[in-house]
């Protein structure tokens, strides 16, 4: 994911170590010699550590033995800084539009759509039909939607906007990306197609107004209500307990202890130990992760992470002793009756999925979806 948050970074023309390193750690050389980054003059400024300032300056300061540099802060003085800690790069965008093409199975050059911030990458035929492959930053979108065959795009990308297009991916879910390559994922181009003659796989996804939903060869679409949101969150992360606090307010925008009342304990302590016990398990699969340096992976994790703790932080108070909560379990039984219902639609629209949920799929104060096997979902 370095490699798409480098080119997602709006309008900051350069790139210095601590931001690297906030990125996800990636060694410069080896960006620089894909071509990705290009050196530019050394940075003259620094992020401040010293609690007081956001901000310090670089200054130079000339010796008989060569340039010395030294950070300065207002309130600690000067201190020598390493010249490496100073470098800073240019990033080169459609150095990074030609790796994503380069692991695409036709392996074409990129072509730019829109300089810096948009390329076809590829495209994947399906039905007979050629649909292009666009990379393109989040804040980029809008803007293809008024080229022509702009209906006819899948665009890859992160938190994407804009309506008028033939479906959308994330970085993680069209790519695979270790240290060590990016491997496309073709048969996600295709699922992202609805109603479409060629098998495509299981899929739970929003497009516009309505759900588009798949499984075993079949496809039907929901109505955008909540329980749909729910189940698509669920299927993105099997055999993962998620708090049902978490859903409802991923849904609506805001903060999960917002939705915490005080009417009484939170008493399902089977509930939260479960949750506790998988928040000790993300622990080690982080480690395993930055120790593979598996960045799409640990983002995923990180996230889930900070998920738990946010649950956490509103059901258990000091001492891991539980808070007194009224809204808890009318969040659940919300939560709950929200995939009931879409699970009665699905009764109608698709039920051998029906049966599968219902099967696999528990509701209460954390819900989890744990198939007997691997299934690959578009979500």
């Amino acid at each position: 994911m370095t490699l798409f948050r480098l080119l997602d970074r709006g309008d900051e023309p350069l790139v210095d170590c601590d931001t690297l390193r906030l990125l996800g750690g990636c060694d410069p050389d080896d960006l620089v010699r894909s071509g990705v980054l290009v050196p530019a003059e050394p940075s003259m400024s620094l992020h401040a550590s010293c609690g007081q300032c956001s901000v310090h300056d670089v200054v130079r300061v000339p010796r008989p033995t060569g340039v010395e540099f030294y950070e300065v802060c207002p309130f600690d003085g000067a201190d020598l800084v390493e010249r490496d800690r100073l470098r800073q790069w240019a990033v080169d965008g459609r150095a990074i539009a030609e790796l994503f093409a380069s692991a695409m199975p036709d392996d074409g050059p990129a072509e730019t759509l829109l300089p810096g911030v948009a390329w076809r990458i590829g495209e994947v035929q399906v039905g007979g039909e050629s649909f292009p492959i666009v990379l393109t930053t989040t804040r980029s979108a809008p803007r293809l939607a008024d080229r022509s065959g702009a209906s006819r795009m899948i665009l890859i990308g992160d938190e994407l906007r804009g309506e008028g297009f033939a479906g959308r991916l994330s970085i993680t879910e069209a790519f695979s990306i270790s240290s060590k390559q990016i491997k496309s994922r073709p048969e996600r181009f295709a699922q992202v197609l609805p109603l479409s003659s060629v098998p495509l796989g299981n899929a739970f996804y929003r497009k516009g107004q309505m759900w588009v939903v798949r499984f075993e060869g079949d496809e039907t679409y929901l109505e955008n209500n909540v329980g749909p949101l729910y189940i698509a969150r669920l299927l993105a992360t099997p055999n993962r307990a998620v708090p049902a606090v978490t859903l409802l307010a991923s849904r609506i925008g805001i903060d999960e202890r917002q939705l915490i009342g005080s009417s009484g304990e939170l008493t399902d302590e089977t509930a939260v130990e479960e949750c506790r016990g998988r928040y000790h398990e993300l622990m080690g699969e982080i480690a395993e992760a930055k120790a593979n340096n598996d960045l799409g992976w640990l983002e995923k994790l990180q996230s889930e992470q900070d998920q738990l703790a946010l649950h956490f932080a509103s059901v258990l108070g000091k001492g891991g002793k539980p808070r007194e909560v009224g809204d808890i379990k009318k969040v659940s039984q919300s939560v709950s009756v929200g995939i009931k219902r879409t699970l009665d639609v699905l009764d109608t629209e698709l039920k051998p999925l029906a049966d599968h949920l219902r099967a696999h799929l528990s509701r209460g104060v954390c819900p989890i979806y744990s198939p007997p096997a691997e299934i690959d979902w578009l979500v």
